[in-house]
């Protein structure tokens, strides 16, 4: 009779340890529900009358003659009223870095698309793709007005994921709805770059 509730109370642990073991592993987030916490870095008036490259990690600031294949993620030219970004990849750099524009703002961006990146300043394209010109007939008249809609996802030379948002193109990131900015004589000089960005440093696409 003993051994029998010896055997009924071995069987009575054995079943609440691993009742304990299925709890905290029921408990335990997968690591893509995980949350994350990600630096939000901003960029204010970048000038780049001569083309400027960023590494999204260190966010250092390159000149041409500085670079390789794998110190920059994302380059930037403003001159003569053409705006140009582009990734370290294709005819634009020996990297491997690529981008993809998505119809997601910002802050409600949190998880990088898998796939669809393209290569060197194709990744972009056209700086119409995520700004808007108001013509003669939107105030402010004949300014050009980057998207909140719009998100940069940047796939770094090193396989890392970054989120950019281009805040402004004018010199000092004005405010676009005064009356200095309105009028053409007094609207600060165009081709100055103020962005923010994140980059996800531990691997995944979560921001």
């Amino acid at each position: 009779m003993r051994n029998t509730h010896l055997w009924l109370s071995g069987l009575l642990m054995t079943g609440l340890l691993f009742s304990i073991i299925g709890c905290n592993k029921k408990d335990d987030p997968k690591p893509e529900e995980q949350t994350t916490t990600v630096e939000v870095k901003t960029v204010t008036s970048l000038e780049a009358q001569e083309k400027v490259y960023v590494n999204l990690t260190t966010g250092q600031q390159l000149l041409a003659d500085e670079i390789n294949a794998t110190n920059w993620d994302v380059s930037f030219l403003g001159k003569d009223r053409t705006i140009t970004v582009a990734v370290n990849s294709g005819t634009e750099g020996t990297g491997t870095a690529g981008a993809q524009l998505v119809e997601v703002g910002f802050d409600d961006l949190k998880t990088a698309p898998e796939n669809g990146y393209l290569e060197g300043s194709e990744a972009t394209g056209d700086y119409m793709k995520w700004s808007n010109y108001t013509g003669s007939t939107t105030e402010p008249k004949h300014a050009v007005l980057p998207k909140p809609g719009i998100t940069m996802v940047i796939k770094t030379a090193d396989g890392k994921y970054a989120k950019l948002q281009i805040i402004s193109l004018y010199k000092g990131n004005p405010n676009t709805t005064t009356a200095e900015f309105a009028d053409l004589t007094t609207r600060p000089e165009f081709g100055y770059f103020s962005f923010r960005y994140a980059t996800q440093t531990n691997g995944s696409r979560n921001f």
